[in-house]
């Protein structure tokens, strides 16, 4: 074995004891463009699984902050009086921690996405809105209905049930594109480095034939064409990886740009372990690839 090895050194297929070349000869461009595919498959990769996490985060920090919340419609017209008398009503019913009706100013809030700003409101017949904070699963709301009805007729309690279903359902989408997203990454990368992987061995395969006549198993040119094919993949997919990482965390800290920030994710480390992790994942499945492709590709070439 160590005069295969020497004799596999000075033919370029593998490093000498002496740190000589390595085992498969260089490439040229094919090499680089293996390298710059990993790591747009890995910028890709990071990006995807970034913002599946941080959309579904946050439609799931709205479902959450819905199911705490709730709100009571009265009657346009509704006088201070029977008001008051809701919201004695509201805060002696179990489930419900607290109750505050809306001003003017929060109504027209509330209303200026569809009305505009400074509209004038004062002519509108427009309902008094309660705020509700709940407890838990929230009142029983027939019973609440119910002692509504004969206080204020009319009455509408709403706890945002028709808001959370969709958002939920949102969530669970963008978890499953963002899977998809990455399932389609993996298959990519996986043909990239098959591909490479092959076009390597068939432009050495004279030198394959050189080292089974000197007594090389298949093996042994696996091992060696899988290591550089794996290296090239795994610099490519750190420096993509590395760049997205990066992309990420100059993402304003404000405003819509917020939902893809880090901050869904736990701080600068869990953008490392992430970046760490997708990295590591691509050269996995680099290393797969090439593996089960030049072993395929050595039978066909016996």
């Amino acid at each position: 074995m160590a005069a295969l090895r020497s004799i596999a050194a000075r033919i370029g297929l593998l490093p000498d004891d002496e740190g000589g070349p390595p085992i498969v000869p260089p490439s040229g461009w094919s090499a680089w463009l293996t390298t710059l595919t990993a790591g747009a498959m890995a910028f890709l990769a990071l990006l995807t699984i970034a913002a599946g996490l941080a959309a579904g985060g946050l439609a799931e920090d709205w479902r959450a902050d819905l199911a705490e919340a709730a709100t009571l419609r009265l009657p346009a017209g509704t006088d201070a009086a029977t008001v008051a008398q809701v919201v004695d009503l509201l805060r002696a019913t179990p489930g419900i921690a607290s109750s505050r009706p809306l001003d003017a100013a929060e109504q027209a809030a509330l209303l200026e996405p569809w009305l505009g700003r400074g509209a004038a409101l004062d002519d509108l017949p427009l309902p008094v809105m309660i705020d509700l904070r709940v407890l838990g699963t929230g009142p029983d709301v027939a019973a609440l209905e119910a002692n509504l009805g004969l206080t204020a007729p009319g009455a509408v309690y709403d706890d945002h049930a028709g808001v959370r279903a969709p958002l939920g359902r949102a969530a669970e989408e963008v978890r499953r594109l963002a899977l998809a997203g990455t399932l389609l990454v993996i298959v990519a990368a996986a043909s990239m480095v098959a591909l490479a992987a092959r076009a390597s061995l068939a432009a050495n395969s004279e030198l394959v034939r050189i080292i089974r006549l000197i007594g090389g198993e298949d093996a042994f040119i696996t091992r060696a064409f899988v290591g550089r094919v794996v290296r090239r993949t795994a610099l490519g997919a750190l420096a993509g990886a590395a760049l997205g990482a990066a992309a990420l965390a100059a993402l304003p800290a404000g405003g819509a740009a917020a939902a893809l920030a880090p901050v869904l994710l736990p701080g600068a480390e869990g953008l490392a372990a992430l970046a760490a992790a997708v990295a590591l994942g691509l050269v996995a499945v680099g290393w797969a690839a090439a593996r089960i492709t030049l072993r395929v590709t050595l039978r066909e070439m016996e």
